[in-house]
């Protein structure tokens, strides 16, 4: 079947799944237009895909499920029996159910999925949990995932009887709580805006970066990372509890699975 272009649509706070549907879109002979989510825009753009595009979505797993932000972006995302893929990262404990609902969701919007992965990658909370991941091995692994998704593209001329098995149960996980609330040091913070630019979920207001909007705020630890001050942290007493709880959970030498 010819194609037109290729949509990579991600969510990605901290980095790990843009890597991941980059290097994946590079052994996809398409070109490509990007829809990245993890700017945070208080009106999310209507997405309307042909018959002939191809989508690769991508979101990184919280709580064993897709992150309820970007469920509220798929919203307004629509296919024509378009030809899908789908990425999950994950911290290096499980991706659950997260797949399985990605499938779900982006099928009961018009497409059509025809090869799915999960990825581990460095945690978001604990770094040194799965640190540096995706990896030079890993990277080879996404990397032959698009080429098999390009082969699958160019040998196919319709999609309607590929039939992908992702794991996961229904009803999915419940959503995990988010206790982890970034929160700035007045003493350090020089009122930059640089955590306020790159929350994806608008939960740093702009004109006053001190402050944190714990309803909003979805745990990422994006503004943690990009602080150059150092002075947004989280709470050293509950870090130091979810660290210990972590560490007993995930493996770091964990396998990417691939779903063709």
């Amino acid at each position: 079947m010819k194609m037109n272009e290729l949509k990579l649509v991600y969510f990605s706070p901290t980095g790990a799944t843009r890597k991941a549907v980059m290097e994946t879109a590079r052994g996809i002979d398409l070109r490509s237009v990007s829809f990245d989510f993890s700017v945070y825009r208080e009106k999310r753009p209507a997405l309307k895909f042909a018959h002939d595009d191809f989508a690769l979505f991508g979101i990184p797993v919280y709580y064993g499920r897709v992150p309820a932000l970007f469920m509220e972006y798929l919203e307004n995302i629509s296919g024509n029996n378009t030809p899908a893929a789908l990425i999950a990262t994950y911290g290096c404990r499980e991706y659950d159910d997260a797949l399985l609902e990605l499938k779900t969701e982006v099928e009961r919007r018009g497409f059509k999925v025809i090869g799915a992965a999960a990825f581990p990658a460095e945690h978001s909370i604990v770094p040194t949990i799965g640190s540096r991941r995706p990896n030079k091995a890993d990277m080879k692994t996404i990397s032959e995932y698009g080429i098999e998704l390009n082969r699958i593209l160019r040998k196919e001329d319709s999609f309607g009887h590929i039939n992908i098995e992702i794991p996961g149960n229904t009803p999915y996980k419940k959503y995990g709580k988010n206790v982890l609330f970034p929160k700035a040091d007045s003493g350090s913070c020089t009122l930059c805006g640089s955590c306020a630019k790159v929350c994806p979920a608008g939960a740093i207001p702009l004109k006053e970066p001190k402050k944190t909007v714990t309803s909003k705020c979805i745990g990422c630890m994006k503004c943690v990372r990009v602080c150059k001050q150092k002075a947004r942290s989280v709470n050293s007493l509950k870090m130091s509890i979810a660290e210990r709880k972590l560490k007993k959970i995930c493996q770091s030498d964990k396998k990417a699975e691939v779903f063709l």
